[in-house]
């Protein structure tokens, strides 16, 4: 041989959403298992031994061939037929990536299987990847020693549970998180150490968003069940509690934080002039609380509060479900609020370092979700790593920090309308999210939103030649909605981007690109029977009214009251949506006249309802669960299907001839806990 031997993975080892053993190549996930053929197995093995190396194509082939003769093509097949095993892809590489002219390299963390990534939660069906850095920032050069930290990290637990929130404590010697045990959610704290636990329950409440005082003596829980939210103090040493005060949860973001001092915490409540969730501080010495941040626009929420470590500034990020922001406000000032970072995405968590003006934080504001750093007076920003982490949490001294790692894909699924118990398949696939479907006029193609490339473009997928194209991206932009024109011949859609919403309209055989509202922002765009164009206007402070949009861009308001969503009809009539109602609402478009069309929906699941003509199609999720059928001219209903759809974002199409339901479902979830020390 001319080239070196490689390495070969020799014991059982888990990357991704896999588990290989190199003994009998037997390659398991959660849906499936196989046993590989001997050489894609070795060739696995191969690159699971030699992570994130450069193996060129000509010491492949001695590796796997060894004195054989054979062209290049033949490893060019191995590897795809290894990729498809993987459900990889080659432009936009999850496990193997091409180098052009020179060869391969594997670009997934591999695990030993002694320490399981796979976390399956008997909660939700889902995994949940949570991951943990223990580090020392060295002030010299901060950005390199956290970005070595996360590539050398190694887990630090192995729960069968889905943990949502990880919490570290001050001196980070604890980790608290919530957990579902029993249909209900608890905290658990566990030793970082011993990996000793303790549970924290309530007979009443759920509980989440655990978060340590200064001193580790006492923890801030919200506990909540429906509407009601209770801010709760437990002391650490007993586990006693009390009740100091109402909140209100914010998603899945943490909402408390301690000052420093430990004299006073900021939380999320409920806006004392406007149905707005704002920022309030409760002073433990007198007992009282006051409200510090007044978001305007309907639709904003300030959550996770974070106190600078010299007290002297309050962090939070703003924003609304699809987009938020890190801003602050200074003690000495606080009614000047300031935007640290700018860029469209969404940050679920970030952490002060001790110098009060340098942050991490996590965004998706270039697709996948990865850790960044910042300061507080400059803009730029720097990336760490750590793809598709989030929620990052630090001790007090800067020396360990704590962050949730989730990874997931969602799939396009079709079942039939013959019977309830129709069992459904899986149409569109691939590593990431596919959403947002739309049938066809004539039910032969079905479009659909997917972030398979970064940000989210516009696809379409053929059902007779089962083959999806790339319709439309645009750079930086998440493209969402897709709807069909009635003739088939265009798409409506809606572009997501720093600067709010807006409709945009493209013609499929010309691949022509048309921006329908330049000088506002409007979301959710639909077509009419006659392809007039409606949508709900994102106007700062202002409520989100439904609109007609004229041809020369001017629109028509139709309403005076805020809607969450809207579909149009066969019956020349509106469907929407109210926030906070849990019913359904129609709208004649002819005499403006309003009615109640579903008294018993439940709003928290207002993206999965869809019209199909003269019917409605809504989710049951407790009795009769499954999706259901209105006849909007009748009012009789009857259900359709047991499956519901399981994806965040608008995941309902029916085929015009009502025999068939595609639903997106998020197919797969993955949690690990990992720690790092800096050298």
């Amino acid at each position: 041989m001319t080239e070196k031997s490689l390495k070969q993975q020799s014991t059982p080892c888990h990357f991704g959403g896999w588990r290989f053993d190199p003994a009998d190549g037997k390659l398991i996930s959660k849906q499936e298992q196989r046993r590989l053929q001997p050489r894609i197995a070795k060739l696995l093995a191969v690159f699971l031994a030699n992570p994130d190396k450069l193996l060129s194509r000509n010491e492949l082939i001695e590796n796997l061939w060894q004195d054989r003769a054979v062209n290049e093509d033949a490893l060019s097949r191995c590897v795809a037929e290894l990729r498809s095993v993987l459900g990889d892809s080659t432009s936009n590489p999850v496990y193997i990536e091409t180098i052009p002219k020179k060869g391969y390299r594997f670009i997934h963390p591999v695990n030993e299987a002694s320490k399981p990534t796979l976390l399956w939660s008997a909660f939700a069906g889902v995994l949940l990847l949570i991951a943990f850095i223990y580090f020392l920032l060295p002030t010299a050069s901060p950005t390199s020693a956290i970005q070595a930290a996360i590539s050398n990290a190694q887990r630090l637990t192995t729960d069968l549970a889905n943990e949502v929130q990880p919490e570290l404590s001050n001196s980070g010697d604890k980790i608290a998180f919530s957990v579902n045990q029993n249909n209900q959610m608890v905290i658990k704290l566990v030793d970082t150490q011993d990996k000793t636990e303790r549970v924290i329950q309530h007979e009443e409440l759920h509980l989440s968003s655990a978060t340590f005082s200064p001193d580790d003596s006492q923890l801030l829980v919200a506990g909540y069940k429906g509407q009601r939210c209770d801010i709760l103090l437990y002391q650490l040493s007993d586990l006693q509690h009390k009740r100091v005060g109402q909140c209100a949860l914010a998603g899945i973001t943490r909402i408390f934080d301690w000052s420093p001092d430990g004299k006073r915490f900021a939380y999320v409540a409920p806006s004392s002039n406007s149905d707005n969730k704002s920022l309030w501080l409760f002073d433990l010495d007198s007992e009282s609380s006051s409200q510090i941040t007044y978001p305007t626009d309907a639709k904003v929420t300030d959550s996770n509060p974070r106190f600078s470590p010299n007290g002297k500034y309050l962090g939070f990020t703003r924003g609304t479900d699809s987009s938020r922001n890190i801003h602050y406000l200074a003690f000495d000032n606080t009614e000047l609020v300031v935007a640290i970072t700018h860029q469209f995405g969404f940050i679920n968590g970030f952490e002060w370092l001790s110098d009060s003006r340098t942050l991490l934080f996590d965004s998706n504001h270039q697709g996948d979700k990865q850790l960044w750093l910042t300061t507080k007076d400059d803009p730029e920003l720097t990336l760490l790593g750590g793809r598709d982490a989030q929620f990052l949490s630090m001790s007090q001294d800067n020396t360990r920090l704590a962050f949730q790692v989730l990874r997931y894909n969602a799939n396009i699924w079709q079942v039939s309308t013959d019977s309830v118990d129709s069992k459904p398949s899986r149409i569109i696939h691939s590593i990431k999210y596919n959403n947002f479907p739309a049938y066809s006029p004539d039910g032969s193609a079905i479009a659909f939103s997917s972030n398979r490339q970064g940000k989210s473009s516009i696809w379409v997928y053929d059902k007779k030649s089962e083959q999806q194209s790339l319709v439309v991206s645009l750079p930086d932009q998440d493209l969402i909605f897709p709807q069909w024109s009635s003739d088939g011949k265009k798409l409506l859609f809606t572009r997501r981007g720093k600067d709010g919403y807006q409709c945009y309209q493209t013609d499929l055989a010309t691949k022509s690109l048309e921006l329908l509202t330049p000088n506002f922002s409007l979301f959710n765009c639909v077509y009419s029977l006659d392809d007039k164009v409606y949508g709900i206007v994102k106007s700062e402070g202002k409520v989100a009214q439904i609109v007609q949009l004229a041809e020369n861009g001017a629109t028509k308001s139709l309403t005076e009251f805020a809607v969450n969503r809207i579909q149009t009809t066969a019956l020349d009539s509106i469907i929407y949506s109210r926030p906070g109602e849990n019913k359904l609402f129609s709208m004649s478009l002819k005499d403006g006249e309003h009615r109640t069309v579903l008294d018993d929906f439940n709003i928290a699941y207002d993206e999965h309802w869809v019209v199909q003509g003269s019917y409605l199609y809504y989710p049951k999720t407790k009795a009769g669960r499954g999706i259901w059928r209105l006849n909007l001219q009748t009012g009789e209903t009857n259900k359709v299907t047991h499956q519901l759809p399981s994806a965040i974002g608008l995941s309902l199409s029916v085929h015009p001839e009502h025999s068939q339901i595609i639903f997106s479902q998020t197919d797969s979830r993955e949690s690990d806990v990992y720690i790092s020390r800096v050298e």
